[in-house]
């Protein structure tokens, strides 16, 4: 369980993420007093965003689950790459922000997505995913940065900066994680 303090369009966006890895994850985004919430299955997903006028679940197109699907996997899309049916293609060394990374191209289906891990401390510091949703191909990119530890010794980014053409960029930062929480999937997967 994340908490999160995200900045978008000169907004403060509270949010929190429930993440049972291999199962499904649960996102909640504060917006001028309303709940954006998203759902994602392994398989389904679903969202109400009631500025757009949704107040009830709306089924999220199967690219777009396909696309989030790295988020199910701990340690991200890399980790057991194979048995989650991604294709891996080792393209070298680049830089990302003056530093020396490792470029990592991963494929599924129509899915792309290229990982950059810092050459020194083989964090991941970019992760840039294309996909096609709704028929057109989306671009985002993920910077991460200021890896800390948790008490439970896990680590994890709590900076990270997506920029997409459909959102702009958003800026969040992780003020709070709760590792091995007990959760009710079914809680989860509630549109409550």
């Amino acid at each position: 369980v994340m908490e999160t303090n995200m900045q978008a369009m000169g907004m403060e966006l509270p949010a929190k993420i429930w993440i049972v890895y291999n199962t499904a994850t649960r996102q909640e985004i504060e917006v001028q007093g309303q709940k954006i919430i998203t759902f994602i299955g392994k398989d389904k997903g679903w969202s109400i965003n009631p500025l757009t006028g949704s107040t009830e679940a709306q089924p999220l197109p199967d690219e777009a689950v396909k696309s989030a699907a790295g988020s199910l996997s701990a340690g991200g899309e890399l980790t057991n790459y194979k048995e989650n049916g991604y294709a891996a293609t080792y393209e070298g060394k680049d830089t990302v922000n003056g530093a020396a990374v490792h470029k990592i191209k991963l494929s599924k289906g129509d899915v792309l997505s290229t990982i950059y891990i810092d050459a020194a401390s083989y964090h991941l510091v970019r992760n840039t995913t294309k996909a096609t949703v709704a028929g057109q191909e989306v671009e985002q990119t993920t910077n991460y940065s200021n890896y800390k530890k948790t008490p439970e010794g896990f680590l994890f980014a709590y900076n990270m900066v997506v920029s997409s053409p459909m959102v702009g960029e958003i800026k969040a930062t992780i003020t709070k994680i709760d590792v091995n929480a007990s959760l009710d999937i079914k809680e989860l997967e509630n549109p409550h």
